[in-house]
């Protein structure tokens, strides 16, 4: 008899942040024979998947190179899974405007927060059944073009229209996939937002949220066949407003809220 293939869930960004949290919460749903954790610090991945009950395989790779993709790739077609879980957290954001980010960063944002996901979201899906699930971390920056932060925000926005293209052309396989969009979230997203030379164009993060909640509130929405996860009643007000009100009313309430 053929031996049923082995369920592992995917998660990008493992090392902090979000993708940490996902590990964790994946982890207790026991839907997962293994966890595949992957990041460029193959230490970092060792002490996430310390904690967690699910064997883990550490992969340290850097999506934002063909080579670190490869090197996935390689490894779902050496083993031949079913991915349960892909959640595509791995990316960063960059305070300052056109002058004051450097081009590597600029470069580097694009390549992993949009090709990097795109990528991995490709390799992953033959691997799929009806069943599985992707969870593509998106922002609330996504819903309007953001001055002091144009470059992560339009980032957010392709990975939104994305996943919301990608969800039609999976209609009746399945998979459900949904995009997670949320406001500031408590992660070490600031510390290397403000690595930049327009450092505090963005003084504060108002309300921002714990990891813990907006990973709960992603996993349910997922569950429940939601395209957009907002996390929170601030994230749908966003929303909303970025559906009827004109970008450059929604440009100007950010130039006062950014300066708080």
């Amino acid at each position: 008899m053929a031996q049923p293939h082995k369920r592992v869930s995917i998660i990008t960004g493992a090392s902090s942040g979000l993708g940490r949290e996902f590990a964790r919460q994946i982890d207790l749903l026991q839907e997962s024979d293994e966890l595949w954790l992957i990041a460029r610090k193959e230490e970092a991945l060792e002490e996430v998947g310390s904690a967690l009950t699910t064997p883990f395989r550490a992969l340290e790779a850097d999506l934002s190179t063909q080579e670190g993709i490869s090197a996935v790739k390689a490894a779902l077609e050496a083993e031949k899974p079913c991915v349960r879980y892909l959640v595509n957290a791995a990316g960063f954001g960059k305070f300052g405007d056109w002058k004051t980010i450097e081009q590597e960063a600029v470069d580097s944002m694009i390549d992993l927060n949009c090709r990097g996901l795109v990528d991995m979201t490709r390799i992953s899906l033959p691997f799929m059944a009806r069943g599985s699930r992707i969870i593509q971390i998106a922002s609330a920056a996504a819903f309007a073009p953001l001055p002091h932060m144009n470059v992560y925000a339009a980032t957010k926005a392709f990975v939104l229209r994305y996943t919301r293209a990608l969800r039609w052309e999976l209609a009746g396989s399945g998979i459900t996939a949904t995009a997670l969009c949320p406001t500031w979230v408590k992660t070490g997203f600031e510390k290397v937002a403000r690595e930049s030379g327009g450092a505090h164009d963005v003084h504060h993060l108002l309300g921002a949220q714990k990891a813990s909640t907006v990973v709960a509130r992603a996993l349910r929405a997922n569950k429940a066949h939601f395209a957009v996860a907002c996390a929170s009643p601030q994230s749908f007000a966003l929303r909303v407003i970025g559906k009827i009100v004109p970008d450059c009313l929604i440009m100007a309430g950010w130039e006062g809220i950014r300066r708080l």
